[in-house]
């Protein structure tokens, strides 16, 4: 079904011009979707900038003081040190100064004594029992508690994957702590990944939000998380798609009229995970799916609160140098369009009985499905919607409408004309007989595209602004690499967003499975020390086997 929607949308540049009547519904639709597109660009725009503000003060706010004031007109206010904070760290093969870095900052948090720590390991994983062991060491005693699961592998019915570790780990905790004695009310569950930074102050904020929130066990709390760690260590054309995520996933917990879904580090009550059964094993996108899973199974109370703390995670840095972590970043992207698995399961859903309505039913899964489709399919209609189809009828005689074709708006810029390629003598001359024309005609859906300048400068501007410090070792010439990278946007994001996409859709319609692969992250520095690490074994490994190979031969 994703593949089909996501195929027939982008396609349709191509094959609908040709006749009167699609071609028709073509213009029509494009110019519906180009007039969304600007409403939506400049709507992106401020909410960042609304974003951007709310977050500046919610890391400044004295949380603890305003739960006091809070309370104080309340007297059934629980403690402010009532909540415990089950934070679960799922990893495999995870460099160990990674897990140590997410440690920290969980340890540097103003209420550590409330949060409690499961390092969720892979049995698989020859060094689990002893990284774990270290770590718990390192950090006993930095909060209210910590310890390690070891998720068998092969389990029946399972993926390997975040949700099916998770689940593991989280089922394993119940029965420590609240088949211990403990409250399972008082607690919320975060689920991160092994790469997450957190801010300071980002378990006060969710502390104070827990115990005021007006319905605390139906709420996902999400913060706002940036591709931000390693951001100026990677090729310059990725920090584009890594930088605009960031700045989209900010947007999104801003506008009014989207549809949030908890994405990658999230937070829930532990009663709420409980009552739904934890994680489905078999998903392997954990985040959307376990929303889904909690208002089909409860209902429409069930929904996502924003939290206005940056989270920072790694962006994908694989040793071997740049076309490795080019490499890296598309099976990553592949992996996390695995989600379009959900479309079907969505929509399953919502023609069945069940507490949720079916208003929610069919928005949630609408929203879900649009997400899928258009991760393929925006690619072509924004780049090639416009020039496509007016080229086939200017060139080719398609029967585009004289209404969409008609180019009434002349503006600065390239005019490009890809037909006159195949005449070379015309190249030099800056007309409509040459390849870029001096000066830009446009139609209606043009200007529009046109029109979106203006916001796509201010995201750059966020973008940037989000980063943290340009390292020392980044000369002038890298950094203004980054800007360079801008007009190849195009390009960027067909072959690290679209083809992707499309590449997982393909293997989901043949019934293919996807084998999770962690994707490689870092510093340059984590990098560059497991590199060396690998080389090390490499060669101890080599010099070891002549030493074998006597020992063979005087044995025989």
């Amino acid at each position: 079904m994703p593949l089909v929607l996501s195929v027939a949308m982008a396609s349709s540049i191509f094959w609908a011009p040709w006749t009167h009547t699609t071609a028709a519904i073509l213009a029509l639709a494009l110019t519906v979707f180009f007039v969304y597109w600007v409403i939506r660009s400049y709507a992106v725009g401020v909410a960042v900038w609304v974003g951007l503000r709310r977050i500046r003060q919610w890391t400044v706010t004295d949380w603890r003081g305003k739960y006091a004031a809070w309370a104080r007109t309340r007297p059934d206010a629980a403690a402010w040190d009532w909540p415990r904070h089950l934070v679960i760290v799922p990893n495999y093969k995870e460099h160990e100064e990674g897990l140590a870095r997410t440690l920290r900052s969980l340890a540097t948090q103003a209420n550590a004594d409330q949060v409690v720590v499961v390092l969720a390991m892979e049995a698989r994983e020859a060094e689990a029992v002893g990284k774990s062991g270290r770590l718990v060491a390192q950090f006993q005693g930095a909060f209210a508690g910590i310890f390690a699961t070891f998720h068998p592998a092969g389990l029946p019915g399972e993926l390997a994957g975040k949700g099916s570790n998770e689940a593991w780990a989280a089922r394993q905790a119940y029965r420590r702590l609240i088949e211990g004695g403990d409250d399972i009310a008082r607690y919320t569950v975060t689920s991160c990944d092994a790469d997450a930074v957190f801010h300071p102050r980002h378990f006060v904020a969710l502390n104070h939000q827990f115990l005021t929130a007006a319905d605390r066990y139906r709420t996902f709390w999400q913060p706002t998380i940036f591709n931000s760690n390693n951001i100026w260590d990677i090729p310059a054309p990725l920090r584009i798609p890594d930088g605009l995520s960031g700045i989209n996933r900010t947007a999104n917990l801003v506008l009014p009229f989207s549809v949030k879904f908890p994405t990658s580090c999230y937070s829930l009550s532990w009663s709420m995970l409980h009552e739904i059964d934890y994680w489905d094993e078999e998903v392997i996108p954990e985040d959307w799916h376990v929303y889904l899973k909690a208002c089909f199974t409860l209902g429409d109370r069930v929904h996502v609160d924003p939290v206005y703390i940056p989270v920072g995670n790694d962006c994908v840095l694989a040793p071997g140098g740049t076309f490795a972590t080019l490499k890296a970043h598309y099976e990553q992207a592949k992996r996390h369009a695995w989600g379009a698995s959900d479309v079907t399961y969505a929509w399953n859903a919502t023609f069945r009985r069940g507490p949720l309505s079916f208003g929610r039913r069919l928005l949630l899964t609408s929203a879900l499905t649009k997400t899928h489709v258009f991760w393929v399919a925006q690619w072509y209609i924004v780049t090639l919607g416009i020039l496509v189809p007016a080229k086939m009828s200017g060139s080719f005689g398609a029967s585009m409408p004289l209404w969409w074709t008609h180019k009434a708006f002349n503006i600065p810029g390239p005019g490009w004309h890809p037909e006159n390629v195949f005449h070379v003598d015309r190249w030099l001359a800056f007309d409509k007989t040459g390849l870029v024309e001096n000066g830009m005609w446009l139609n209606l859906d043009g200007l529009l595209i046109a029109i979106c300048l203006l916001p796509l400068i201010a995201l750059i501007v966020f973008e940037t602004r989000t980063r943290p410090a340009r390292p020392h070792w980044m000369t002038g010439w890298g950094l203004l690499r980054q800007y360079v990278m801008w007009p190849a946007m195009g390009v960027i994001t067909f072959f690290w967003a679209s083809m992707p996409a499309l590449h997982a859709q393909w293997r989901l319609a043949r019934g293919k499975g996807l084998v999770y692969v962690v994707a490689e992250k870092g510093t340059r520095e984590m990098v560059a020390a497991a590199e060396a690490a690998h080389e090390a074994a490499h060669e101890a490994a080599r010099r070891f086997e002549p030493v074998e190979a006597m020992v063979v031969e005087a044995g025989s």
